[in-house]
This record gives structure tokens, C-alpha cells and sequence, in this order.
């Protein structure tokens, strides 16, 4: 089904996490502070690869359903064509990030799933462990987060929609993180904290990453980014 709204399955349990992609269609105009490293069509296939590499990494985990949520709208049947049958897409509303997070969630919890997490396609580190350990914090904690190296976050998982933690945030600096989190205690709200990750951003940030893939465990590994850097780099 592909129709930006989301609906159950006949006899489809949903009583189960969700875990959604937040993406950009992969295209050449992505990614561009990469631009002095990569070209437009070496940018897109980054894109590419790093996407079909996170939605392997949940495919293989227990219990989760999958969905990638798509900006723009006008591009998300390229995306649709490209994940397959597996993966829901549900398209992006407009607004800032907060606004386009909070409308996803929504969207997952309206039809039964919880707990609900999001997640970047730009952190292609990520352990699968820490998605399984995201759930199993929020059996405790109202929220996770997975702080990000930039000052944002790669990761939030609600047990039940807030609005709150989504506004009044400059989305974008190095303040995400600490100003979500200020709200929560303001409101009361629990949360918990996965280890700090990298977003790749800019040219640092993928260099760097080259070197951090090289120490993860084999079941982890990316096997598209690790590909692409290896041809990049060589």
C-alpha cells in the first residue's frame, strides 16, 4: 500500500514496536555539504546506500514493523520501487523536523503501535543492539534518545505521542539535544540515553566514518557504505 496514510492489515496483531526511517529521497541535489568530497551522483548513491542499510539492520531484528518516512511526497514512489514490498512508506507532512516527527508518530500510534521510535538514515554506525535496547529502555522511561556527536539526536522513542518535545526547538544547532532534554525535565518526563553516534554530515564526518566501520562486529557492517568508501577511498 503507498498512499502517505498508514492502515492495519487484516488480522495484522499490532500490539508491537514500530520503527520508522526518517528520509529524503536519495537524489544527486542530497547530501551537499559532501560536495567537496563527492559528486552529485556519488552523493546519491551514499544516499542509497546508507538507507538499504539501515532498513537491513531492522529487517533483522525480532518484532519490529518497518516503515521508512518519505520527504518529498513528489519523489516517494522512487523510494516505494526501491525498498520493496517489506517496508511501508508514509510520506513526510511539511513544517520543520519536529512538526514532520510528530505527525509520523501519530500516524504509528493511531493504528496500534507501541512503542514507537524514529530514526536517521545518516548514522550508518548504529548497532542493531542499540534499536533492541531502545525498547527495552522504554519499558522504564517515557522517552530514548540517541545523542548525536553534532549536538542532535539520531534517535527518539516515545511510548505515547508528546508534542511537548517537539517545540520550541531550534532544529538544525548544536543546542537539539540539550534543549529536548530540558524539556522533558520541565515536564517530568523520563528518559533514557543510548551511546553517542556520529551523523554523516559533512566530509569529516564520512572520512571518519571509514575508520569507525573498521571496528564493528561483521554482523553489523553496512555492507552498501562499506562498499562505497572502500571505492571511494581506494
Amino acid at each position: 500500500m503507498f498512499n502517505g496514510q498508514l492502515t492495519a492489515k487484516r488480522g495484522e496483531k499490532m500490539a508491537r514496536p514500530a520503527l520508522a526511517v526518517m528520509a529524503r529521497v536519495p537524489s544527486a541535489e542530497g547530501k551537499s555539504r559532501l560536495k567537496e568530497l563527492l559528486k552529485p551522483e556519488q552523493r546519491e548513491q551514499l544516499q542509497w546506500a546508507f538507507l538499504l542499510d539501515t532498513l537491513d539492520k531492522i529487517k533483522r531484528l525480532p518484532g519490529f514493523a518497518c516503515f521508512v518516512a518519505a520527504a518529498p511526497a513528489a519523489r516517494a514512489g522512487k523510494l516505494k520501487a526501491a525498498v520493496g514490498p517489506e517496508v511501508e512508506v508514509l510520506l513526510q507532512p511539511g513544517g520543520d523536523l519536529g512538526r514532520r516527527m510528530l505527525s509520523v508518530i501519530r500516524q504509528l500510534f493511531q493504528i496500534g503501535y507501541s512503542p514507537t521510535i524514529l530514526i536517521g538514515a545518516d548514522v550508518p554506525a548504529l548497532p542493531p543492539a542499540s534499536l533492541l535496547q531502545a525498547v527495552k529502555l522504554l519499558e522504564r522511561y517515557h522517552l530514548v534518545f540517541g545523542p548525536a556527536m553534532d549536538g542532535g539526536y539520531y534517535l527518539i522513542g516515545m511510548r505515547n505521542p508528546d508534542d511537548r518535545v517537539f517545540q520550541h526547538i531550534a532544529w538544525g544547532t548544536g543546542s537539539v539535544l540539550r534543549d529536548t532534554l530540558a524539556v522533558c525535565d520541565r515536564h517530568n518526563l523520563t528518559r533514557g540515553l543510548l551511546g553517542c553516534l556520529r551523523d554523516v554530515d559533512r566530509p569529516a564526518d564520512l572520512l571518519a566514518l571509514a575508520e569507525e566501520l573498521k571496528q564493528m562486529e561483521k554482523e553489523s557492517v553496512p555492507v552498501r557504505t562499506v562498499k562505497f568508501l572502500q571505492k571511494l577511498l581506494k
